[in-house]
């Protein structure tokens, strides 16, 4: 029988990379995305803190593609977010949501 955090060891995630506040790089890995309408969002975790047993995940929201970037911003609308985690959630998937 497999162990599901052996699993995600195993596995590799595609990043996305934001500039913090203070200008410096922060890399995400993404769990997860999911479509709403016509939006995509992804579900990500800091990957530096990806072996932690359990990690704060943020919500992106994207917001524009080019030829060269796709560009996201975090979800803050609190109707929209308490939305879109609803949508994470009952994907089913490997990992739980909860919102505080």
């Amino acid at each position: 029988m497999s162990d599901i955090f052996e699993e995600v060891e195993e596995m590799e995630f595609e990043t996305v990379v934001m500039i913090g506040e203070n200008g410096e790089e922060v890399e995400f890995s993404i769990i997860d995305n999911v479509l709403s309408g016509t939006e995509r969002y992804l579900l990500v975790v800091e990957t530096s803190h990806m072996d932690e047993d359990t990690s704060d995940a943020l919500l992106l929201k994207e917001v524009s593609i080019d030829t060269e970037n796709i560009t996201y911003e975090m979800v803050e609308d609190e109707k929209e977010f308490d939305k879109v985690a609803a949508l994470f959630a009952a994907k089913g998937e490997d990992y739980d949501i909860a919102v505080e």
